[in-house]
């Protein structure tokens, strides 16, 4: 079954790159339409958008893990998933911000790895946050001298029910989820010797933590 998911998702990224780069080039030219066709092709390129996730999140869950780690920082990672995801916050208002500690080391990870599991989390907490509210990212060093990163927000929360379930491949609460992100983001951690745990209320917030393996000097 994964192989045939990843088969599948390869041949349906090939036609939808295609579309993408056609809708791109309407929208380039969108000043001449009506706003009734304006409309319909903003919702084209929001359905383009959204099987796109849908692709590479069913890629990277079959994907075979692949080392290529080099020393990063965590704050340079995180500010560039926020430059991603600008567009996506300001649609409901939200405001990111970064309180990251300027005295963190690197740590040794794969980037891309780290950049999809911020991208995820954070579009997880713009999804869960209610409009004009506010996400945290925090970076900083706890008392054992861990590279800590945190993203809060203060959206709906996580049920007692599915705090047992949400790293469960498929399980999701969003009407048009796949249940697929929350279970490649602990998957691509674990392969990066990361560890993550969330602290969430219901109606009140989430926020997720992760933390960095130190990197080992001989």
């Amino acid at each position: 079954m994964g192989k045939l998911s990843a088969t599948l998702a390869h041949e349906i990224r090939n036609p939808l790159s295609a579309l993408k780069l056609n809708l791109n080039y309407l929208k380039m030219s969108e000043e001449e339409f009506d706003p009734e066709v304006i409309e319909c092709l903003n919702s084209c390129v929001e359905a383009a958008d959204r099987i796109q996730d849908l692709i590479e999140n069913t890629l990277e869950f079959s994907r075979t893990p692949t080392k290529d780690e080099k020393e990063i920082s965590i704050n340079e990672i995180s500010i560039q998933a926020v430059d991603i995801l600008t567009g996506t916050a300001k649609k409901k208002n939200i405001g990111i911000i970064s309180e990251l500690s300027e005295t963190i080391p690197m740590v040794l990870i794969n980037k891309n790895k780290i950049l999809q599991v911020f991208i995820n989390l954070i579009t997880n907490a713009i999804d869960a946050s209610d409009k004009n509210s506010m996400i945290t990212l925090r970076s900083y060093l706890n008392s054992k001298k861990d590279v800590i990163f945190e993203i809060e927000d203060k959206g709906v929360g996580i049920s007692e029910e599915a705090k047992e379930k949400i790293f469960t491949d498929f399980y999701t609460n969003k009407r048009n989820g796949t249940g697929l992100g929350l279970s490649v983001c602990k998957k691509l951690l674990e392969e990066s010797k990361c560890e993550i745990s969330f602290e969430s209320e219901e109606n009140n917030g989430t926020k997720f933590r992760i933390l960095f393996p130190k990197i080992i000097t001989i």
